[in-house]
């Protein structure tokens, strides 16, 4: 529930805090759930690993991307490309308890849904959602920066391979 909480925080006070610079209440709010996140407490428990952040890490080695307009650009394509009837549940769940969808809906179209609000709310704070928006016009790189973490991604919450980081480069852009 933290995790569900700090998103929540984030969805409700990002797009106060970039529209109203000034919003000292926004960016408290912002400021206060961050360490929580960053230092892990909300993944307590949890086994394994989320993949877009080292896909993400690849692109700011290579193009010096800032992490968080690269994390707006990957996870949605990475939730698209792992979407399978593996992963539904856990999908359909963030887009009840995050997204606030109607949990009687199926739930593929649950988790499709809440992966396209993820991107639209990513867009509505002015976040890149694409490679090109981040200035990235050349797909050289791609499978080398692939290449490199095909044997780090294996222990992820869904396993990946270098083909598979290569959709997500290619689906980024």
């Amino acid at each position: 529930r933290l995790a569900e909480g700090a998103l929540l925080t984030c969805i409700q006070q990002g797009p106060v805090a970039v529209n109203e610079p000034e919003n000292y209440a926004a960016r408290a709010a912002i400021m206060y759930i961050s360490p929580w996140v960053i230092n892990g407490i909300t993944r307590a428990g949890k086994a394994c690993a989320w993949s877009c952040h080292p896909i993400e890490h690849e692109l700011s080695a290579y193009y010096d991307v800032c992490h968080g307009a690269g994390l707006a650009v990957v996870t949605p394509a990475w939730m698209r490309h792992i979407l399978s009837d593996k992963t539904v549940d856990k999908f359909a769940e963030y887009g009840v308890n995050v997204w606030r969808i109607d949990p009687d809906k199926d739930k593929f179209d649950i988790a499709n849904e809440a992966i396209d609000k993820t991107e639209a709310f990513f867009k509505s704070i002015g976040m890149p959602v694409t490679l090109r928006e981040l200035g990235i016009t050349e797909k050289d790189k791609f499978e080398e920066m692939a290449h490199n973490l095909k044997d780090s991604l294996g222990g992820a919450y869904v396993p990946m391979t270098d083909k598979d980081v290569l959709e997500i480069f290619e689906a980024c852009y």
